[in-house]
């Protein structure tokens, strides 16, 4: 799974204030001055409560491998290695371990063609393959694999690279979650989590705005200032956190997102 020090979700207490300072990208500008410190979402964290809550794993709720052809820019490519990278998470989260090597292997092709050269070379895929049977041993490999991954980007200065990731990987796992409620409940455990994905959004959209203009896609992050805005009406809600209408509206969006992300 890709729990990187970029999307591990922070603990309780001391070790909360230790990990919040590993889960912070310092973003610069050309003179290397720190312009923002901004709080990295953790999209695996919905995996891991889901799991927790007793769903199910559903092949049909990802993007399919044999898609990854399709996309032939950097900019596809970036968000389209966010959303497999997310796809292994929930394969590597619900052990699904013949799934995990699948997903590894299109985000590891991926990675290559987006000049990443850390984290997903062949000794990674020779332990995979070793490891196969082993879910707990698979979790760790492909999530020191992504830390390696992340950690080379931000150290070659390609910074603009990741706001497109970390959406991707973002839109990926609402979807997911989505997909696993059958029947809206105000106060179900999921749509509740869904409802607090407005505080990731805040934090890509920071990202964004932090990379150079030519860089920040103005007209994808206008839709995801569209979606903001749908998560911004929960604020009118005297007594519950989130109404049916505004659930679907966000749910809506998101899925109109995903489909031009993979499509």
């Amino acid at each position: 799974m890709f729990l990187s020090p970029l999307f591990f979700a922070c603990n309780s207490g001391e070790e909360a204030d230790e990990q919040t300072q590993q889960d912070t990208l310092i973003v610069e500008d050309e003179s290397q001055t720190p312009l923002s410190t901004i709080k990295v979402p953790s999209p695996v964290e919905l995996y891991m409560f889901m799991y927790s809550a007793g769903m199910k794993f559903d092949k049909k709720f990802i993007n399919p491998t044999e898609r990854s052809s399709k996309y032939v820019t950097n900019y596809k490519k970036a968000l389209n290695f966010g959303v497999y990278a997310s796809d292994l998470a929930y394969c590597t989260v619900f052990k699904q371990n013949k799934e995990t090597f699948s997903y590894f292997s299109v985000t590891k092709k991926m990675a290559e063609e987006l000049g990443l050269t850390e984290g997903f070379d062949e000794s990674i895929v020779k332990r995979i393959d070793a490891n196969i049977s082993n879910s707990d041993s698979l979790y760790h490999i492909t999530n020191d694999s992504y830390a390696a991954a992340t950690a080379y980007i931000e150290q070659q200065g390609n910074g603009a690279l990741l706001p497109l990731m970390l959406t991707g990987a973002w839109i990926e796992s609402v979807h997911i979650a989505a997909k696993s409620v059958k029947q809206f409940k105000p106060d179900d455990e999921i749509v509740l989590l869904i409802a607090d994905q407005q505080f990731l959004l805040e934090s890509l959209l920071e990202m964004f705005e932090a990379v150079p203009e030519e860089d920040n896609h103005p007209e994808f992050v206008e839709k995801l200032r569209d979606l903001q805005e749908s998560f911004d009406k929960m604020y009118d809600n005297a007594d519950v956190r989130i109404t049916q209408k505004q659930y679907e509206e966000i749910i809506e969006k998101v899925q109109v997102l995903r489909a031009e992300i993979i499509g």
